[in-house]
């Protein structure tokens, strides 16, 4: 299941993919530990994707939110 998402992070570059804070991606979790509490997930621009690790939902939060229902 993937999610429209809000990126409200600092802008990144993370393998080709421009994370740009206010801009809104398709962010899917990843089957994937990181570290020991910690998950991957999948970000899509709509052109290309790229894989983020976080340690904890609170730092997933801290640079994500749910983006209104059809804002791309």
């Amino acid at each position: 299941m993937s999610e429209l998402m809000r990126y409200k992070g600092r802008r990144s570059l993370i393998t080709g993919v421009s994370l740009e804070p206010g801009e809104v991606y398709q962010v899917s979790p990843l089957d994937r530990k990181y570290g020991r509490d910690g998950f991957w997930v999948e970000v899509s621009d709509g052109k290309d994707k790229c894989r983020c690790p976080y340690e904890s939902k609170e730092a997933f939060l801290n640079n994500w939110e749910m983006a209104n229902a059809g804002v791309l």
